[in-house]
């Protein structure tokens, strides 16, 4: 992705990233263009149409890209990033710079993503190119495919929950019970 402003050819890269089989939204602006092709999935997005709806990607497979600017951009750079929820800020996926006179690429980029990314839950892939005609940007909303117990984050989350409420349930019936025959709270 070294070539021209692929800002969206890495928005594509970044949802493959980030997404898997589901919701995904994006919004373009700039004159520049983007898709991507899910190969196993079937999964087509056109950064230009699909507005903002949310996108489901699969936890893997390969994406046929493509990405173009109106122009020959001369010096260009850019980059594609996540956006997380506060207070991780945002993670690079992608970046890409230098001087060149293609207006269009293409590739085909396989990705995997690690159980430990949850499904189900919306991100926002953001980027931009900018070069010297101008800056194209876009963010898509993208969703993994799959449920909250696809993950084994959610196992450990709920191992973690039973293991810190059971002591706190356990107390807190204790001091009832002992405010009760006590007198208080309401028993007389």
């Amino acid at each position: 992705m070294r070539p021209t402003r692929w800002i969206f050819v890495g928005l594509l890269f970044g949802l493959l990233v980030v997404g898997s089989s589901g919701p995904a939204a994006a919004q373009l602006g700039g004159e520049c263009t983007a898709s991507g092709v899910w190969q196993n999935k079937g999964l087509t997005v056109d950064a230009a149409t699909i507005g903002n709806d949310l996108v489901t990607v699969p936890r893997k497979d390969t994406v046929d890209w493509t990405g173009s600017v109106g122009s020959a951009p001369g010096t260009y750079r850019g980059s594609v990033w996540l956006e997380l929820p506060p207070p991780f800020g945002k993670v690079e996926i992608d970046s890409w710079h230098g001087t060149g006179t293609n207006t269009a690429n293409s590739g085909s980029k396989t990705y995997s993503l690690p159980k430990f990314v949850p499904a189900g839950v919306e991100f926002t892939v953001s980027g931009e190119h900018i070069d010297s005609n101008g800056v194209c940007s876009g963010s898509v909303r993208v969703q993994v495919e799959g449920g909250p117990f696809d993950s084994p984050v959610t196992y450990a989350a709920l191992v973690l929950t039973i293991a810190t409420g059971g002591p706190l349930a356990a107390l807190l019936l204790g001091m009832a019970k002992a405010a009760i025959a006590a007198g208080f709270g309401g028993a007389s």
